[in-house]
């Protein structure tokens, strides 16, 4: 048997050595799922998050649960962790390389996670209907968000997520005053009939199309060409968002959908991009809280950061810690990922090997491990050979 035989899975096999949020082809979302490990200190985490979302929308705290920090140096898992999140509250569908169908939630069996309270919470939040948005926030920030940028961002991801205009917040925001309206369709319609192009390809452009689009607009609101020019202008001229507005329309979305329906804003890095930025950090509590208490707890926040959330209050000065001890307050769920458990990681993702292999390997360790104990040692720098004299 050689040494590549040895093993459970291919040793040449690609593996991504950053986890990326928006990484999302078949190859890899199975192999992030089929090969994560879940060591015992991922386990008490996945308990602290379920625990924390399986409580019930009419519980008074659930308000003040809605935030979740999750913190973690570099290759400590902290994207793998928040991106595995994400597969298990939407429940997405994996393809095996033999591209047969798998729920997220079949990964986690008893092989995987052992404690069936916790696999109870996972089924339990698997089988509640949520949207769930998973971005790098400075992937997709831009230059020009201004002094809000954090929530322009926010609502940028939540345009594109419903279908609606990214780049454009006020095209955006028609978008979803047609769809309300149930003209949204009849209007792509207009357009398409009179410029020859899809909406969706040509709307980044709405400046080249400002006629048709007009026109679109009349015949799906029944304007005159005068109405539906003035409504045209100054639908960007009078379109303002702020914090409040944004909960609002996340309210409305889920309103439109079943009673138990959530969405979940998964921000990767998040921490970085805030940095010490008072106003940044202010913004990013306050989505927290009005989405908490808006939507009634049906629309969460989790992000990432490289320091823990103490850390982060504890390097401010005295002034801008007095800010920012209310924002602990709104990430009452934190999770700290460590390092330390990389062996456990290690053995069972690339040393694990076959079950024939394992027998093989005993049987020869029985009859040969004395010799070996004898000539080599090892410790945590690493093996050593025993000198000779």
């Amino acid at each position: 048997m050689s040494i590549q035989e040895l093993f459970f899975k291919q040793l040449d096999r690609p593996i991504n050595g950053v986890v990326k949020a928006d990484q999302a082809d078949d190859a890899t979302v199975y192999q992030e799922l089929d090969e994560y490990v879940v060591t015992n200190e991922l386990e008490r985490h996945f308990r602290a998050f379920f625990e924390s979302y399986a409580t019930r929308l009419d519980d008074p705290s659930i308000a003040n649960r809605v935030g979740v920090w999750i913190s973690g140096f570099f290759g400590s898992g902290k994207s793998h962790f928040l991106k595995t999140l994400s597969y298990l509250l939407a429940n997405i569908e994996a393809r095996t390389p033999q591209g047969q169908p798998q729920r997220a939630i079949e990964f986690f069996d008893e092989s995987k996670l052992r404690d069936a309270m916790i696999r109870a919470d996972l089924q339990k939040a698997a089988n509640t209907p949520a949207d769930v948005i998973l971005f790098n926030i400075e992937s997709k920030a831009g230059s020009n968000d201004g002094g809000n940028a954090i929530l322009s961002v926010f609502l940028r991801v939540f345009n594109e997520h419903l279908g609606f205009c990214s780049d454009y917040p006020h095209i955006a925001h028609m978008e979803r005053h047609l769809e309300q309206r149930g003209v949204y369709q009849q209007f792509k319609d207009a357009f398409a009939q009179s410029t020859g192009s899809s909406w969706e390809d040509e709307r980044d452009g709405f400046q080249f199309y400002q006629d048709d689009v007009e026109q679109a607009l009349g015949t799906a609101l029944d304007l005159s060409a005068e109405a539906a020019h003035k409504w045209f202008e100054e639908s960007e001229q009078n379109f303002s968002v702020s914090v409040e507005n944004f909960c609002h329309w996340v309210k409305e979305y889920l309103d439109s959908q079943s009673p138990e329906h959530r969405m979940l804003f998964l921000v990767d890095e998040v921490g970085q991009y805030i940095g010490s930025n008072t106003r940044l950090m202010l913004t990013l509590q306050t989505i927290t809280e009005n989405l908490g208490t808006i939507c009634n707890g049906r629309a969460w926040i989790i992000v990432t950061s490289q320091a823990d959330m103490d850390a982060v209050l504890g390097e401010l000065t005295a002034a801008k810690a007095n800010y920012f001890s209310k924002i602990a307050g709104r990430f009452k769920t934190r999770l700290s990922l460590s390092s330390s458990n990389t062996d456990e990681v290690i053995q069972k993702r690339l040393l694990r090997k076959t079950p024939d292999a394992e027998e093989r390997l005993r049987h020869l360790w029985d009859k040969k491990g004395d010799i070996l104990r004898n000539q080599i040692s090892f410790d945590r720098s690493g093996p050593t050979l025993k000198s000779v004299d």
